[in-house]
Formats: structure tokens, sequence, C-alpha cells
């Protein structure tokens, strides 16, 4: 195995293509390996479903060489180990836990049980396995005791804070398969003089997508998803460009924290506080630290 060589196979919120850049800048020979054709945001056929979902994973795990990190835990991990190729590293992103694990999101959200015997398998045949957010480590000990928490990577000089301020405070969202942003919580905003913007799909690309978070004040992320308790990475990104965010920890109060919002000290406040976190927290150059830390446990 080339130590200086990682293959990343598929993406989950570009959290691998982040990783992918964040090693190239320490000098490692990084081949990223998404699905083509596959994916929340496009729309397609079922032919180039199919393409996206079997074929391509599968060609993908061919390709792959040094040290193999793979990015969710159904069929780009099966077909790795298919091909009995080793899985140096597993990385979880939500779904492919949540949905066998926890119950409530398996009743609201999505089951994955049927699925069971090919996440489990993966689980447990990957050298290691990581997760993206800290809610998640104790579903992935079930099976994995030796499981880590790996926080999602922010390109922190990409995602940076805005010079010019908006008139009218903007606030924008995003609908997806398993929460959409409250009507009431859209007409409340709206009544209190925020400009709203929500959209069912990205309508520009993840390149672009720091430019876009500038244009608002505040994020609305997840609120009420069941089982889950941390930020989306697109709400990180939000937070790193500065934004004010309404998420998992104001479900219980979401019409006091519309009226906090309105607070234009505090707001600011709370602004340079998020990109802090941030910087703290999921700045890119230290999840990749922490990540070449994993990568040598593969190879010692």
């Amino acid at each position: 195995m080339n130590n200086n060589q990682v293959t990343i196979l598929n993406d989950a919120a570009w959290v691998g293509y982040e990783l992918a850049n964040g090693l190239r800048e320490v000098n490692m020979d990084v081949k990223y390996l998404p699905r083509n054709y596959a994916g929340p945001n496009v729309n397609t056929n079922a032919l180039y479903s199919v393409y996206g979902k079997i074929i391509n994973p599968f060609v993908n795990a061919i390709k792959a060489k040094g040290i193999i990190h793979v990015n969710y835990a159904l069929q780009d991990a099966f077909f790795v180990r298919l091909i009995k190729k080793e899985i140096n590293v597993l990385h979880c992103h939500g779904t492919d836990l949540f949905g066998l694990y926890d119950e409530e999101f398996k009743k609201n959200s999505k089951d994955l049980t049927r699925w069971s015997k090919i996440i489990e398998g993966n689980l447990k045949y990957a050298n290691s396995v990581i997760v993206s957010t800290p809610e998640m480590l104790k579903l992935a000990k079930i099976v994995r005791p030796d499981a880590e928490y790996l926080p999602n990577p922010i390109d922190t000089t990409r995602f940076c804070p805005k010079v010019k301020q908006n008139s009218q405070l903007k606030a924008i969202g995003f609908n997806s398969w398993y929460e959409r942003v409250p009507k009431y919580l859209i007409e409340l905003m709206e009544k209190n003089g925020i400009k709203v913007d929500i959209h069912d799909r990205r309508p520009f690309s993840y390149l672009e997508l720091h430019k876009n978070l500038k244009e608002y004040d505040i994020y609305i992320d997840r609120i009420f998803t069941k089982g889950v308790s941390s930020h989306s990475k697109t709400c990180l990104e939000a937070m790193a460009c500065g934004l004010v965010t309404i998420d998992y920890r104001h479900k219980d109060h979401v019409n006091e924290r519309v009226i906090e919002l309105l607070d234009e000290d505090e707001r600011r406040k709370e602004s340079e506080n998020n990109r802090q976190f941030i910087i703290d927290n999921h700045d890119r150059k230290k999840v990749i630290k922490k990540l070449l830390n994993i990568y040598r446990k593969q190879v010692e």
C-alpha cells in the first residue's frame, strides 16, 4: 500500500471533496471518486440512477488504490469488500447509522433495516470507522467500539465573513427529504421584516455556495429531525460566514428565537461566536491533522 496515496470513494455533503483538498495541501496524492448521476441534487432518469448507485460505485472500487477512505456504509463500501480490497476508513454520515439503529429516525425519516446485513458487514470489515457528528458515535459503537468522531471539515478561507451588510435582514434555508422548513416559521419571519428564501434544491453549485451564503444574515437549519442533535454541514459553512442560525437547539422555542434575532447587537455577538466556533472545531487544517493520525494507524 502506498502510504502517500489516498482514494476517497463516494461523498456526502461535500465532506469528501473538502478532505481531498485538505489532504492535497499536505502533499498527499489523492484520488477523489464521487458517484456520478446520483445524489439528492441530481435530476436524472432511471438508467442513470442505476448507473450512479450501482455501476459507478463498483467501477470506483476497482480504481481505488492506496489508503481507501469510503464515505457512507452502503454499496460503495460493499463493493470494496466484494472485491476483497481493504476499507482502511469507513466514514459514516447519518442515514447509514440512524436508519439502522435509531428508532425515532426510522419511524419518521428512513428505515434501512432491510440493508442491515450489508451495513453491519461493512462496519465490521473496515479497519477503522469514523462518524461525522457526535451523536452518531454511540450508534457506531454498537458494532465498532473503536469508532471515532471526525468533525466535518470547513474551508474557513473560502467560507469567511462578508464585508457588506444588508439593509434588510435576509434568511436562507433548504427543504430536504427528511425535513422541510415550517411554513409558520417563514410567515413569522416575514411578519417581522425578514426576507426569507427557501429552496427545494440547491439552485447553485457547491463551488458558489460561499458567495450565496454571504448574501444572507440567518441560516435556517434542520430543527425537528428526530434523533439529530448537530448542525448540518451547510449550517457549519454558514456559521463560518458569520450567519446566525435557527437550528435543532431552538426546537422548543422557535418563535422566541426569531424575536432574538431581531436584536442587532446580539446578532453581531453571535455571528462572531459562530465564526470562532468553526475555527476552533471544524477548520479544515485541524480536521486533516486528525485524519492523518487515523491514516497512520493503518500503516504502522
